[in-house]
């Protein structure tokens, strides 16, 4: 009798820090989803704000009307891209930057590129934030190229 004890006593903890756990993962989740969603409100302010921005990639860069560059916020704003983690990716002569003045908007293609790390830096801050979307790193490089030919 006291092993069954024992044993009901065991998956009663079990489950309740399994429900623990679910809230807590729950609870991150909104908080992350809340987070981008004000940041990607925010540089969309920055998109709207400026009306010229630095657009580059490795060693090329040139300037671009923001009007030009909408797909990018577009991709940021899409309700299908869903953020999955905040940590910070490394750029690489791959990284597409959008330079408004003082503040920079970045994107790294991660894994195979069906993952993408979003960086926003201000003078203030920065704001790292890893993301998948039906939009791939393949399709915002596929653009930059059309804005630097439209740029030439």
């Amino acid at each position: 009798m006291r092993s069954r004890f024992s044993l009901g006593m065991l998956i009663c903890i079990t489950a309740a820090a399994s429900g623990i756990a679910v809230g807590v993962f729950f609870i991150y989740t909104l908080i992350l989803r809340s987070n981008y969603k004000k940041d990607a409100l925010a540089i969309n302010d920055a998109f709207r704000f400026h009306t010229t921005a630095t657009l580059s990639r490795g060693d090329l860069s040139f300037p671009v009307q923001s009007a030009d560059i909408e797909y990018y916020d577009m991709f940021l704003l899409n309700q299908d891209t869903v953020v999955f983690s905040r940590k910070a990716a490394t750029e690489t002569d791959a990284t597409i930057r959008i330079d408004f003045g003082t503040e920079r908007l970045s994107f790294t293609g991660i894994d195979d590129g069906s993952a993408i790390a979003l960086c926003w830096k201000t003078p203030e801050n920065e704001k790292h934030y890893m993301v998948r979307s039906q939009m791939t790193f393949s399709q915002l490089n596929a653009f930059f190229i059309n804005c630097s030919r439209k740029a030439e």
